[in-house]
């Protein structure tokens, strides 16, 4: 079963995809990727929903206000904005009689998720988090949206010299693969991080795609974590993320259900 809603927010109305029925006190909502890695992961995801909702766990994608068939447009939307969209479609979950909510991000959703841990938990019935190739820092996410627009720029030799970033700070709207920045979502991408002293508020699992080896980087944030907070696990899967290309990835599907369908660590 496949639905879409179209639930209320203070700035209009954000669409959400329901694959399954709703006939329990669980489901898994979905924090996507942004900008074109929105686009590209978007059949991988939705596959990966489908595989959650035939064995009876219903999965919610949230389009973020401003994308997807949400309303708005992307230069009016921000970080803080698409948090508060979070915050509202779990609050709707719980209005359908949802008691128990698993946050799955992609890319950008798991740091959303990672930056606003206390938040996210104070306010919904989370007891499980599910992170798909987390983008680990806002600010080195925005470097390489930036590095797109110059190598677009040297490529159409225009602008080569151009401090893209810069140019968007001082209040120039600037069009990165099809996407229209702006400071305000520039400036938010740059501060969105993970505290040195965040703590998992409920089990994580952790998938990174894409590799057989952790990065240092997630090592180390994984590390500082208290023991059995955080499973982490690589598969190598396609950058599906990044490629243009039509993918199946039947063994993720399985893999990543089975994970959360695992007790949850003592």
């Amino acid at each position: 079963m496949l639905e879409g809603h179209f639930i209320p927010s203070k700035q209009g109305k954000l669409f959400v995809s329901q694959f399954g029925k709703s006939n329990s006190d669980a489901a898994i909502l979905c924090l996507p990727a942004i900008t074109e890695e929105l686009n590209l992961s978007r059949a991988v995801v939705a596959k990966q929903a489908q595989n959650f909702a035939q064995h009876g766990l219903p999965c919610f994608v949230l389009d973020y206000f401003g994308t997807g068939d949400s309303e708005g447009e992307l230069e009016q939307a921000d970080c803080d904005l698409w948090l508060e969209n979070v915050l509202t479609a779990g609050e709707w979950l719980k209005q359908q009689g949802i008691s128990k909510i698993i946050l799955w991000g992609v890319r950008f959703g798991a740091l959303l998720i990672l930056a606003h841990q206390k938040k996210l938990h104070q306010a919904l019935p989370i007891n499980k988090q599910l992170l798909w190739k987390p983008v680990t820092n806002g600010k080195q996410f925005a470097r390489q949206l930036l590095r797109i627009k110059q190598a677009a720029s040297i490529i159409h030799s225009s602008a080569k010299n151009t401090d893209w970033r810069q140019r968007i700070l001082a209040g120039h709207n600037t069009e990165i693969a099809g996407y229209n920045i702006t400071s305000r979502m520039l400036t938010s991408l740059e501060m969105l991080q993970i505290d040195d002293d965040m703590r998992p508020a409920s089990p994580i699992i952790w998938i990174e795609l894409a590799t057989n080896e952790l990065s240092p980087v997630t090592k180390n944030l994984c590390a500082k974590w208290p023991q059995g907070s955080v499973s982490v696990h690589c598969f190598e899967s396609p950058p599906f993320w990044q490629v243009p290309d039509v993918f199946s990835l039947p063994e993720l599907y399985e893999l990543t259900r089975a994970l959360i369908s695992s007790p949850e660590p003592a």
